[in-house]
C-alpha cells in the first residue's frame, strides 16, 4: 500500500472511529447498556426520543438485522441505525424491509491540521469559555435537549448521561466549548481528540444567533486545540447547510453515512 492509499484509508477510518468513541459512551452511562458482538454495537438509554437508542456499528449476518429490530422494537422505542462505509453493502435493502427510512445521507468529511487556518478573533457581542465543570454544563445539556426536542420529563436523565461523559474532566479526550451572549449558551462544539484525530460533533447555534460566524469560530478553536494536543488529522460529520463552511476551513468528504430510522422522523 502507498503513503497516499494508506492515508486514504485513514481518513475513512477516522470519521467512523471517531464517531464510535464517543457514541458508544451512551451505552456506558448508569442505567443505560451497551451491546457488542457479531460484528454490531448498539446501545439502549431510558431516554425515549431520537437519537438516544441506537446502533452505531454493523459489519455482521442479515440474522443479526433481525434480532437488533426486535430488540428495539420489544422495548417499544423508536431508534437510530447508523450506516457506515465498512457496513455491508446489502444493509440499506435490509433495513428497508425492516421498515426504517434513510432520514438523511451524511459526509464523513477530514482535513489535514497543517493546513488548518490561524485562530480568529472572538465574535463580537459573546464571551467564548470552556465547558469544564457539571454547574457549566447543565445549560449546554439543555441546548442539547432544546436540538433533539429531548422532552421535559427526560431532562434530568438526560443531563445525568451528559455528566458520565467526563467532558472537559483531567486526561478527557472531550472538551467543550460555548459561545453566550447575556449569559445563555447561544452556540457550541465538542471535540474528541484520541488517536491522533480531533474529532469535531455536535456543532449547533441557536436559529436566532446564526449568521454570525459562531459556529466557524468555535470550531476552528476546536481544532486548533487538538492540533496543540498533537492531533494531525481533523474529522466531522456535516449537516448540508455546513458543509460549506467546512469546505471553507479545509476539510473534504472522503466518506458516507446513511442515517436511518425506526418509530420516529428525526430532525436534522
Amino acid at each position: 500500500m502507498t503513503s497516499s492509499q494508506h492515508q486514504a484509508v485513514r481518513q475513512v477510518s477516522a470519521t467512523e472511529e471517531n464517531f464510535l468513541s464517543l457514541w458508544r459512551r451512551f451505552g456506558l452511562a448508569p442505567g443505560c447498556a451497551i451491546h457488542e458482538e457479531g460484528g454490531a454495537v448498539w446501545f439502549d438509554t431510558p431516554l425515549a426520543s431520537l437519537p438516544y437508542n441506537a446502533v452505531i456499528r454493523f459489519c455482521g449476518e442479515p440474522s443479526m438485522v433481525d434480532r437488533i429490530c426486535d430488540h428495539y422494537r420489544r422495548r417499544g422505542l423508536p431508534f437510530v441505525w447508523v450506516v457506515h462505509p465498512s457496513s455491508p453493502t446489502w444493509i440499506g435493502e435490509a433495513l428497508e424491509e425492516q421498515g426504517l427510512q434513510c432520514a438523511e445521507e451524511v459526509p464523513g468529511m477530514t482535513m489535514q491540521l497543517s493546513d488548518l487556518p490561524p485562530r480568529e478573533r472572538t465574535p463580537a457581542d459573546v464571551e467564548v469559555r470552556e465547558v469544564n465543570t457539571l454547574e457549566a454544563l447543565r445549560p449546554i445539556q439543555e441546548m442539547i435537549a432544546w436540538r433533539w426536542e429531548v422532552p421535559e420529563a427526560d431532562r434530568d436523565m438526560h443531563y445525568r448521561i451528559a455528566c458520565s461523559f467526563g467532558i472537559g474532566t483531567r486526561n478527557s479526550p472531550l472538551r467543550c466549548w460555548a459561545a453566550y451572549f447575556d449569559g445563555e449558551p447561544i452556540s457550541k462544539v465538542l471535540l474528541n481528540a484520541e488517536n491522533g484525530v480531533a474529532g469535531i460533533h455536535g456543532v449547533a447555534t441557536k436559529p436566532e444567533a446564526r449568521g454570525r460566524g459562531l459556529a466557524r469560530w468555535l470550531t476552528l478553536e476546536a481544532l486548533h486545540v487538538g492540533r496543540d494536543a498533537g492531533c494531525d488529522l481533523g474529522m466531522l460529520h456535516s449537516s448540508a447547510m455546513a458543509r460549506s463552511m467546512y469546505e471553507r476551513l479545509g476539510f473534504s468528504e472522503v466518506a458516507r453515512f446513511a442515517i436511518y430510522v425506526s418509530g420516529a422522523q428525526l430532525h436534522f
